[in-house]
């Protein structure tokens, strides 16, 4: 069979998955290699080996009992079941449109029917993981044909693309904090399980985008575009949690500068006001004040040693000296006699 086209399978970033993710990105490739005649393909015995880890891959697995209550569960719910109310109003307009047959209009349903049945027909009877790359690979599809964009927006489809888009973004990120947020999980580690899943997966996408240029009578284009597209499922999710870390360490960051401007004005304002404690220091006698010390006579300590001593007593008395007769004599501190 004769090769077709050369398509660049998509990288993905296997170490940021979460062990919940790499469960759900094996099953998926899983049931897609399964619809494909690998041997045909050179890649059977990578496919045989990716496989064999079924069982392990169980081990990544979290049931409800083992998970526990979230919260966030019921947003959730909520969110898918409004992505496929909208969904399905997208597909009911179309094919009103189309019953109406309003003149000027054919080609624009002719144009958009095909994009939006092929990825919103009976969505509601598929998986919620499922439902995410189908209304991813819609988006995508719009983005590479501008035609059929427009043709939507002229047939007045546009508000429902856009509250669909709105309600999907929500979904993806609800999505990334729940599994982050998991009150409960298995004992023991599964990190070498994940990391083998983790190889193996990548030797087969190495394996696939390098046959296409060996055996290039073997089609690969229809399995890469299918792998691309569940590969770009999981590489938004990474994205999208990379953009929340990113977001709330910048929150963080203003938080923490808005603080410290604070912190620097409050400093300010506390260095410009005048000191409220009274000064205890003896101030500085004035030029005048020192010229009269100099020249007043020295105070002698001797009568101002008891001037400030209270008089408690007789003793208190006769030691004290009669100031106005003098002390020559120690008969002139005594009293008088009667006799004089």
């Amino acid at each position: 069979m004769q090769r077709k086209t050369t398509i660049k399978i998509k990288k993905i970033a296997f170490t940021k998955l979460r062990k919940l993710e790499v469960f759900a990105l094996y099953n998926q490739v899983v049931d897609t290699i399964s619809k494909y005649d690998t041997k045909a393909m050179k890649i059977d015995a990578t496919c045989e080996a990716l496989l064999g880890m079924q069982a392990k891959s169980n081990l990544l697995n979290v049931s409800d009992k083992d998970r526990g209550p979230n919260l966030l569960t019921p947003v959730l719910d909520k969110l898918h079941e409004r992505r496929l109310q909208l969904a399905g109003l997208i597909t009911n307009q179309i094919r009103v449109l189309e019953k109406a047959a309003f003149k000027g209009t054919d080609h624009l349903i002719k144009i958009s029917k095909v994009v939006v049945l092929e990825h919103f027909n009976y969505l509601r009877e598929s998986s919620r993981i499922d439902v995410t790359q189908l209304i991813i690979q819609f988006f995508d599809e719009l983005n590479d044909k501008p035609e059929v964009k427009e043709a939507l927006t002229e047939l007045g489809i546009q508000p429902f693309l856009d509250e669909l888009q709105v309600t999907q973004r929500e979904y993806e990120v609800t999505y990334s904090e729940r599994l982050g947020k998991n009150s409960r999980r298995p004992k023991g580690s599964t990190l070498p399980v994940q990391r083998e899943i983790q190889c193996i997966l990548k030797i087969l996408f190495e394996q696939v985008d390098y046959y296409q240029h060996v055996y290039k009578e073997v089609d690969y284009s229809d399995l890469i575009s299918t792998l691309n597209y569940v590969i770009a499922t999981y590489t938004k999710l990474i994205k999208t949690r990379d953009t929340q870390r990113k977001n709330k360490k910048l929150k963080a960051n203003d938080k923490a500068q808005a603080a410290l401007v604070e912190n620097q004005k409050n400093d300010t304002i506390d260095k410009n006001e005048p000191s409220t404690v009274a000064d205890t220091t003896k101030p500085e006698p004035t030029k005048d004040v020192k010229e009269e010390q100099k020249n007043s006579p020295p105070v002698n300590k001797s009568n101002t040693k008891d001037k400030g001593k209270p008089i408690t007593g007789l003793l208190d008395i006769l030691k004290k000296p009669d100031i106005g007769r003098g002390n020559n004599s120690s008969d002139e501190s005594l009293p008088p006699t009667s006799g004089d």
